[in-house]
């Protein structure tokens, strides 16, 4: 069963820190001293750039409702699914999630531990650290997995393809690990100096990717601008609210 964890503490020197080895779990919640909070990621295939705006990889729909392979009996552990089109390579999916998506079982939600790897169609199996509490079935139950939301972080896109996973403080080199900031006082790349005293609310920018805005009614807020007039094209504050 996964245990609960709070925040590590952390100093300013280890978020200026970055390493090709993992030291810390993905999504691992770090505080420093005076706060601010910082989550453990892995940068995807290009180097972060300290000040802008990164989310999540995409969802692959290949990965959505995917159909269960054989019975899972209550406290299983390892799930097989019938892949889709979309080769699963070594440690792919690894600390990602595996949610019961349909049918009998529905709801049921895990940390993948390890997977198998195959090509199109081919069975694939995930242990997961949670057993199942009630059991799936090939007849009825589908299944989705997920990337772990701090792993392979992108840029954010004028188009969204993910949620915000955070901003970078670091220019963290494509596929090394190292801290992205979610809470407190962060430096923020604007696309706009419009910021109305009463919107001071932050979300990512609709026009220029990495970037930052004022946020419009629905859209994800990340934080609150800390500058009531933020300049374009520069690093302004932001308490960002992510955790």
């Amino acid at each position: 069963m996964a245990k609960l964890t709070g925040p590590t503490t952390i100093t300013q020197f280890d978020t200026m820190k970055s390493s090709s080895s993992k030291m810390h779990k993905l999504g691992q919640l770090g505080q420093t001293s005076d706060g601010r909070k910082f989550r453990y990621c892995r940068a995807g295939a290009g180097a972060l750039v300290t000040g802008d705006c990164y989310s999540s990889a995409g969802q692959d729909a290949q990965f959505q409702t995917m159909a269960v392979s054989a019975n899972v009996a209550i406290g299983g552990t390892v799930i097989g699914v019938t892949n889709g089109t979309t080769t699963v390579a070594a440690n792919d999916f690894d600390e990602g999630f595996l949610m019961v998506s349909s049918g009998t079982g529905i709801g049921q939600s895990s940390k993948i531990t390890s997977h198998t790897t195959g090509i199109s169609g081919a069975a694939i199996y995930y242990t997961i650290e949670d057993p199942l509490k009630v059991a799936i079935t090939a007849a009825s139950s589908k299944i989705t997995v997920i990337k772990n939301p701090y792993d392979d972080v992108v840029i954010q896109a004028v188009t969204p393809v993910a949620q915000t996973a955070g901003i970078a403080s670091l220019a963290i080199p494509a596929t090394y690990y190292g801290w992205l900031q979610t809470g407190g006082p962060a430096a923020c790349l604007f696309d706009a100096s419009v910021c109305a005293v009463d919107t001071l609310g932050v979300a990512g920018s609709t026009t220029t990717a990495g970037a930052v805005r004022v946020a419009a009614a629905g859209t994800e807020y990340i934080g609150s601008a800390m500058q009531v007039v933020p300049v374009s094209a520069y690093v302004c504050p932001v308490f960002l609210t992510l955790d």
